[in-house]
C-alpha cells in the first residue's frame, strides 16, 4: 500500500539534486533500498500538507528541511536509515488525513522509529489514529500553547487536540503560562490524563523530561515552540521559547527512548526563512533524533529483570514498598506500580533518580501516585 500513498524519495527533486560526498547523510540515503525482510531502524517521511494551517507554505517545509538534513554528516552503517519520501496529498485536506492514517496503520506494527517532516500539526491526529494498539497511545506535544481553539473559523491545526482519539494520553512540554489558561490546563490533566511541563519547570530540571519522553509513542513538535530568533521560518512568532540547543536535546531524548517513538516536526514555513537558517535548525533537530536512536540500548525491564539493580523503598501510606529498577549501564530508572490485573509482574513505568530520592525521603513520587490513580 505504501507505494500507492507515497511519492518515493528518489522521485523528489530535492533528492535528485543532491550531489554531496560520501560522508554526508544524503549520500547514504540515496543508496538505500526498502527491504521488508531487513527493515531500517529509522525511516523518514514527509507530509507536505498546509491547508490545515493559517500558513499554507508549511507544505513546502518537508523538502526544505530534507535539503539541509541531507547535507549533515552521516551515521555508522550499523544505523540503517531509509527515506520513504512524501505522502501524496489529496484533493482535499481530509483526503490527506486519510492517507496519513493508512500509512501510519501500515508502519506502526513494524516497530521502526519514524522521523516525520511536516506540514501542519493537525496531522498529529491521523498519525495517532493509525497506531495499531489495544492500549492507550501516549502523545507528547512540544508547544508553547495548547491548540484547542473554539473559534469555528480557526484552521485545523489550532484546535486539533480536540479531535484526538479518546484513548490518547496527551502531555504538553515547553508550554508558556501566558498562552495557557487554567481551563486548557484542566483539559490536558483531566481529559487526556496528561501533564503540562512549562518552559520554566522544564529548565529547572531538564533531565525530568526524559522519563516522559521515554514512554511516549509520538512526539509532536511545533516549530513555533522555539524562540523566533533561534528559528526563522515561523508564522506564529514569539520572542520567548525553547533555545535551539533545548530543542535538539528533546529530539535526542526522543531518539534514545526504549520504545519505538515517532518524532514529528511541524510548522516550518520556508517562505518566512530567507537565509534558510530555520531549515538548518529543523534539520539539526531531526539529526539529533536519529543520533539518539543510534545511541539507544535495548534495556526495557522484562520478567525478573535480572540485569537491573533493584531497590525496595518503604513509604508511609502504602502497604508494600515501592520497587525501583536501575539499568547499570544507562543509569535510567523505572518504578513498579502494582495493579489488580497484574498476573505475574507489576507495571513498570519510566521514572528518574529524583523519584527514587523522594521515596527515600518517605514521599510518594508524583509519577507513581498519578499512575496508581489511573489504574
Amino acid at each position: 500500500m505504501l507505494h500507492e500513498l507515497i511519492i518515493p524519495a528518489s522521485d523528489l527533486e530535492v533528492v535528485k539534486q543532491f550531489e554531496g560526498s560520501a560522508g554526508l547523510l544524503g549520500h547514504f540515503l540515496k543508496s538505500q533500498v526498502w527491504d521488508v525482510d531487513n527493515l531500517p531502524k529509522v525511516a523518514i517521511l514527509g507530509i507536505p500538507e498546509g491547508r490545515g494551517s493559517r500558513c499554507l507554505q508549511v507544505a513546502d517545509g518537508p523538502d526544505a528541511i530534507r535539503r539541509q538534513l541531507y547535507s549533515l554528516t552521516t551515521f555508522s552503517p550499523d544505523i540503517s536509515i531509509f527515506d520513504l519520501g512524501n505522502i501524496k496529498c489529496g484533493n482535499d485536506v481530509k483526503d490527506t488525513h486519510a492517507a496519513v492514517k493508512m500509512v501510519a496503520e501500515e508502519l506502526s506494527p513494524l516497530g521502526i522509529r519514524l522521523l516525520i517532516l511536516g506540514g501542519s500539526q493537525e496531522m498529529t491526529v491521523p498519525l495517532i489514529a493509525g497506531f495499531d494498539r489495544e492500549e492507550d497511545v501516549s502523545l507528547v506535544i512540544v508547544d508553547d500553547r495548547i491548540d484547542n481553539s473554539v473559534d469555528e473559523h480557526s484552521p485545523l491545526d489550532e484546535f486539533y487536540i480536540n479531535n484526538l482519539p479518546m484513548a490518547t494520553i496527551a502531555s504538553v512540554i515547553a508550554g508558556q503560562s501566558y498562552f495557557i489558561s487554567q481551563q486548557e490546563h484542566d483539559i490536558v490533566a483531566e481529559g487526556y490524563n496528561g501533564e503540562i511541563v512549562t518552559l520554566g519547570e522544564m529548565r529547572s530540571d531538564f533531565k525530568e523530561l526524559e522519563p516522559l519522553l521515554r514512554r511516549s509513542d509520538l512526539v509532536s513538535f511545533d516549530f513555533g515552540s522555539i524562540k523566533s530568533a533561534d528559528a526563522p521560518g515561523q508564522y506564529r512568532i514569539s520572542p520567548n521559547g525553547l533555545t535551539g540547543e533545548e530543542a535538539c536535546q528533546i529530539a535526542w531524548y526522543s531518539g534514545i527512548s526504549t520504545s519505538p517513538v515517532w518524532f514529528a516536526l511541524f510548522g516550518y514555513a520556508p517562505s518566512n526563512d530567507i537565509a534558510n537558517s530555520g531549515a538548518m535548525m529543523a534539520a539539526q533537530i531531526s539529526w539529533y533524533f536519529i543520533n539518539g536512536v543510534s545511541k539507544r540500548l535495548d534495556e526495557e525491564p522484562e520478567d525478573e529483570a535480572t540485569d537491573f539493580e533493584h531497590y525496595n523503598i518503604p513509604v508511609d501510606g502504602i502497604e508494600d514498598p515501592i520497587s525501583f529498577l536501575r539499568h547499570p549501564v544507562s543509569q535510567r530508572w523505572w518504578m513498579e506500580v502494582i495493579a489488580e490485573d497484574c498476573t505475574i509482574f507489576p507495571i513498570r513505568i519510566p521514572c528518574s533518580k529524583k523519584d527514587y530520592r523522594k521515596a527515600c525521603e518517605n514521599e510518594i513520587p508524583e509519577r507513581w501516585w498519578k499512575y496508581f490513580n489511573k489504574i
